[in-house]
C-alpha cells in the first residue's frame, strides 16, 4: 500500500541513537516520532527566470499523458486483426498493415497469442494501437526489413519554413527578446492559427551553445541543419494580433535573433502495447521502434531485443516529437554495441515533453541518449545497469549529451550504472538529477569481458556540459567493484579506473563556455568516498522534497519506499519497480511479464522513526 514517511526537518546524514548528542554551534539535532507528519519547506533549486544561466534551473516540468490525458494513456478497445498466419515464418507485416489501414479511429488493432514474422515496415496511423496480447504471449519476430513506426515526416513538408540537413535555414521571425517564463510570444513574420504547435529557437549563445565537439561538427543536431540547437517545442492555445498565447512557458531566455518554426504531426495519440519484438534477423540501421513526428503518442508494456548491427539502429526512437511517453518496458540486447548502435531510448533531433518512465534498459551501447536536443524532458523511475560497447574498454552508459544542445530535463528516481554528459558533438545545460542512485559502476551480468578498465566515474560531465545541477543523488555503489575508498572526490577523467574511481569527473572550460565543475550544483548527494554529503553547494536549507515532478507518491509505486534515494538513512537506497521487475523475472531465467512484475514491490524503505545530524558548512 501507499505510505506517508516522514520526512526529518534536514537531511540527515547519519543515523544514530535515540539520544543523540548535539553539539548545537555546528550540528542540528531533529527526531521524528512514528507517523509524526512533519512541516518544512522544501529546498528549492535557483530559479530566476531574470537570472540565466547560472540561477535558472528548473522548470514545472509536465510531460507525456501528464499532459494531454490526466496522467494515463488511453486505452483503446480492441478489435481482432484476423487473416493472419501466425507460423513464424510467413510475412504478417502486411496483414496487421491492412488491419491498422482498416481500423476506426480510437481502437487497437489486437494481434492475439501467436508467433509472428514481420519483414517489411508496419506504420502507425493516428488514434489507432498496435496491441498484443502480452509479451509472454504475442512474438514478432524481426526479419531483415522490418520496423514498427508511425507516419511518414517530411523536414520540408511537416516543418514550416521547411529545413535541409545540414543547411542554415531561417524561420519566422519573433518580435522582442523572449525570456524564460515567457507564456506569450509576438510574431514579426508568418501566421499561426490557435491550436498550432511551434519550435522556438534563437542562435546560439557562443557561452552556452556549441555543435562543435572532439568529433566534429554536429550538421543533423537540433532541427536537421546543425544551427540554433536550443530549441523547445509548444502548442500555441490562443492568437490575438501578432501575439500567440502558450501552452507552457518558455524554458529558457532565447539568445538573439529569435524566430520559430511551424509543426505538423502525421500520427497523433497512437501506440505500441502489449508485445515482445525479436531481431531474428539483422535490421541493420533500422530501429525497432521509430517514432517521428508523432504528437501524443506511447510505447508501453512492450519487450525489445536484439537491435542492428549497423549504426543507427536503437530500440526506440523519437525524431520531432511532441508529448510521447515511453513506459512500463524492456529494452535489452543488440547484434552490435559499436560507435551508434544498440541504443535503447534515443531523442535525436528535437523533441519535447516526453515522459520516459518505470522502464528496464539492460546490455544497450547508451540505454538513453540525447543526440541533437531535447527540451522539458523527464526520465523518471527507470532502472539501467550492465551497459558495454563494443571495444569493451569502458563503461557503457546512458548519455545526456551526445549532440548539442538538450537543456532543462529531469532525472529522478533512476537506478542507473553509469550516466555521461559527452562533448563528442557538442553541449548540453541545465540538467536536474534529483534522487537517483548513480553507481559508476555495473552488475556484469551477461557482459563480456567483465569488468571493463574505465569509466568508473558517479557524476561524469565532459567539457561544454554546464548548469547541471545534482540533488539528493546517492553515488556510488559499495558491493560491486569499484573502491570508493581510494576514490577522488573531485577531478576530470573519463577513464578513471574502479581501482581509483572519481565521485565528482566534471571537466574545464571550452572556448567561452565555462566549465562543467564550477557550474555545477551539488546539494545532498550523498556518496561512498565522504560515507556522508560531501556539499551543500544550494545553501542552507537541507530538506529535500520527495519529488520534483510528483506531488505525491505515483500509484506505480505503491509498496515502495518514499522517496527511493536519498541521503536520509545515511543512504537511502533502494529498487525502484523497475529493478524489481528485472529481478523477479528476467534474472532468474524467467520472462520480462509487466502485466505480473510491476503488481506490488517490496515494503521495505525508509524508516519512520528518524534521528539525524547534519554537520554545518
Amino acid at each position: 500500500m501507499s505510505r506517508n514517511i516522514p520526512r526529518p526537518l534536514f537531511v540527515t546524514l547519519m543515523l544514530i541513537g535515540a539520544a543523540p548528542l548535539c553539539l548545537f554551534a555546528a550540528l542540528l539535532c531533529f527526531t521524528a516520532l512514528p507517523g509524526q507528519s512533519l512541516v518544512a519547506q522544501s529546498y528549492s533549486l535557483p530559479n530566476d527566470n531574470s537570472n540565466c544561466p547560472g540561477n535558472c534551473r528548473v522548470i514545472a516540468w509536465l510531460a507525456g499523458s501528464d499532459l494531454w490525458n490526466g496522467g494515463t494513456l488511453p486505452t483503446y478497445p480492441s478489435v481482432t486483426c484476423s487473416g493472419l498466419h501466425a507460423n513464424g515464418t510467413t510475412d504478417d507485416g502486411p496483414g496487421i498493415q491492412a488491419c491498422i489501414n482498416n481500423a476506426a479511429a480510437n481502437t487497437a488493432v489486437y494481434v492475439p497469442a501467436g508467433t509472428y514474422l514481420i519483414n517489411s515496415t508496419v506504420r502507425l496511423k493516428s488514434t489507432v494501437v498496435l496491441r498484443g496480447a502480452g509479451t509472454t504471449s504475442t512474438l514478432f519476430n524481426f526479419g531483415s526489413s522490418a520496423q514498427f513506426t508511425t507516419q511518414s515526416f517530411s523536414n520540408q513538408s511537416n516543418l514550416s519554413p521547411g529545413v535541409s540537413y545540414g543547411s542554415n535555414m531561417p524561420g519566422y521571425a519573433l518580435s522582442g527578446a523572449p525570456k524564460k517564463g515567457d507564456t506569450t510570444l509576438t510574431i514579426a513574420s508568418g501566421s499561426v492559427n490557435p491550436g498550432a504547435f511551434i519550435a522556438v529557437f534563437a542562435d546560439n549563445d557562443p557561452t552556452l551553445v556549441s555543435v562543435d565537439g572532439s568529433d566534429g561538427h554536429c550538421e543533423w543536431c537540433g532541427d536537421n541543419t546543425g544551427y540554433r540547437v536550443m530549441q523547445q517545442i509548444v502548442q500555441v492555445t490562443a492568437v490575438a494580433g501578432q501575439t500567440l498565447t502558450l501552452a507552457r512557458p518558455l524554458y529558457y531566455t532565447l539568445y538573439t535573433n529569435p524566430e520559430y518554426r511551424i509543426y505538423t504531426f502525421p500520427t497523433q495519440k497512437a501506440g505500441f502495447e502489449g508485445f515482445k519484438v525479436v531481431g531474428t534477423s539483422d535490421i541493420g540501421s533500422n530501429q525497432i521502434i521509430l517514432l517521428q513526428g508523432c504528437l501524443y503518442c506511447w510505447v508501453k508494456g512492450v519487450e525489445t531485443q536484439m537491435t542492428g548491427s549497423s549504426s543507427g539502429s536503437a530500440h526506440v526512437e523519437m525524431d520531432f516529437c511532441y508529448g510521447n511517453e515511453i513506459r512500463d518496458s524492456y529494452f535489452h540486447e543488440g547484434r552490435s554495441s559499436a560507435s551508434g548502435a544498440n541504443y535503447g531510448v534515443y531523442f535525436n533531433f528535437i523533441n519535447s515533453d516526453t515522459k520516459v518512465e518505470n522502464n528496464i534498459m539492460r546490455h544497450n551501447r547508451h540505454a538513453i541518449v540525447y543526440q541533437g536536443g531535447g527540451s522539458g524532458t523527464v526520465v523518471l523511475y527507470n532502472y539501467i545497469d550492465d551497459l558495454y560497447t563494443d571495444d569493451l574498454t569502458y563503461l557503457g552508459s546512458a548519455r545526456t549529451s551526445h549532440g548539442g544542445h538538450p537543456y532543462m530535463n529531469l532525472w529522478e528516481g533512476n537506478v542507473a550504472s553509469h550516466v555521461t554528459a559527452d562533448d563528442f558533438w557538442g553541449s548540453s545545460s541545465h540538467f536536474v538529477f534529483f534522487r537517483n542512485w548513480l553507481w559508476g559502476d555495473e552488475t556484469g551480468t551477461g557482459v563480456p569481458s567483465f569488468p571493463p578498465e574505465d569509466g568508473h566515474d558517479a557524476v561524469d560531465l565532459y567539457t561544454m556540459q554546464t548548469y547541471y545541477s545534482f540533488v539528493g543523488n546517492v553515488l556510488g555503489h559499495a558491493s560491486l567493484h569499484t573502491t570508493w575508498a581510494a576514490a577522488t572526490l573531485n577531478g576530470f577523467d573519463e577513464y578513471a579506473s574502479a581501482s581509483n574511481p572519481i565521485v565528482y569527473s566534471m571537466a574545464g572550460a571550452s572556448g567561452s563556455i565555462p566549465s562543467s565543475s564550477t557550474t555545477a550544483l551539488l546539494h545532498g548527494n550523498w556518496d561512498y568516498l565522504s560515507n556522508g554529503v560531501g556539499y551543500w553547494q544550494g545553501g542552507t536549507n537541507h530538506t529535500l522534497a520527495a519529488s520534483l515532478y510528483y506531488p505525491s507518491e505515483p500509484s506505480f509505486l505503491h509498496g515502495y519506499a518514499w522517496p527511493l534515494e536519498g541521503p536520509e538513512g545515511n543512504p537511502t537506497i533502494n529498487q525502484n519497480a523497475a529493478e524489481n521487475c528485472y529481478l523477479s523475472g528476467p534474472a532468474k531465467g524467467g520472462s520480462f511479464n509487466p502485466a505480473t512484475c510491476y503488481t506490488s514491490g517490496p515494503t521495505s524503505g525508509v524508516p519512520t522513526s528518524l534521528a539525524g545530524v547534519v554537520v554545518a558548512q
